[in-house]
């Protein structure tokens, strides 16, 4: 086996004070309390060996608990406490994901608790994981570039955009936010909830909200499905002949 006890007691030690307590990352200390259980059973005399399968598991476990990492983790408290540009991601991505419904849940809501209530440190690895993915980049990007539309701008939506808030009982009220004028009321108007994405043309998936012309509805758009109102040319008509 690759670890003995001493080295085994030492990780679990130094650990320990980064994930046993009450606001630690769940999945840690879980693992944390699995490698305490291989220690105990390694610790009983004339136990029997470790399986393989056992065997790469607690060297899995160590890795994760290697210096370099709870190094990283010891530091991470105050990069957090300290880097705006790392909160204002954190903020960004937990969002998307909390939206989402799915994956990163639980560090999501750690992160949103963290910036609301400052009474927790996210767990660095788990938050390395969720703003580092192709799907937090698309989120992230969208968020930091350029805004495509600005308030007062007349725009009408795209024939296959997504229209948060525009339902069939609004449509059969003759209401045609792919041909009618709509105004910009705000860029940014709510979380980003779509991984789309950027196009340097069109833009990404920032939230933008619309109020159609002559009505009092505001509806929400991604600023890609957006594009600028042209009014339509009147065709002539026809002189008629004497």
């Amino acid at each position: 086996m690759k670890y003995n006890i001493d080295q085994i007691n030492r990780t679990i030690e130094r650990a320990s004070k980064l994930y046993s307590t009450p606001t630690s990352s769940s999945y840690l200390s879980q693992r944390l309390n699995v490698l305490k259980d291989f220690r105990d059973k390694l610790e009983v005399p004339h136990i029997q060996d470790l399986s393989s399968r056992q065997i790469n598991y607690l060297e899995n476990l160590m890795e994760m608990f290697s210096d370099e990492n709870l190094s990283k983790q010891e530091n991470w408290a105050k990069h957090w406490n300290t880097d705006k540009s790392i909160r204002e991601r954190g903020d960004v991505v937990s969002k998307y994901y909390i939206s989402q419904n799915s994956w990163f849940m639980a560090i999501a809501k750690t992160v949103q608790r963290s910036l609301t209530m400052g009474d927790v440190i996210p767990d660095y690895h788990m938050f390395q994981r969720m703003i580092i993915n192709e799907y937090a980049d698309k989120v992230w990007e969208s968020h930091k570039s350029e805004h495509r539309w600005k308030a007062g701008e007349l725009v009408c939506c795209r024939s296959n955009a997504k229209i948060d808030g525009w339902t069939y009982s609004i449509r059969t009220q003759g209401i045609d936010v792919c041909k009618d004028p709509c105004m910009v009321i705000e860029s940014g108007s709510k979380p980003i909830s779509n991984a789309a994405k950027y196009d340097e043309k069109r833009g990404g998936c920032r939230w933008v909200s619309i109020n159609p012309i002559g009505t009092t509805y505001i509806f929400h758009v991604m600023e890609k499905d957006l594009k600028i109102y042209r009014q339509p040319k009147k065709k002539a008509t026809k002189r008629s002949r004497k």
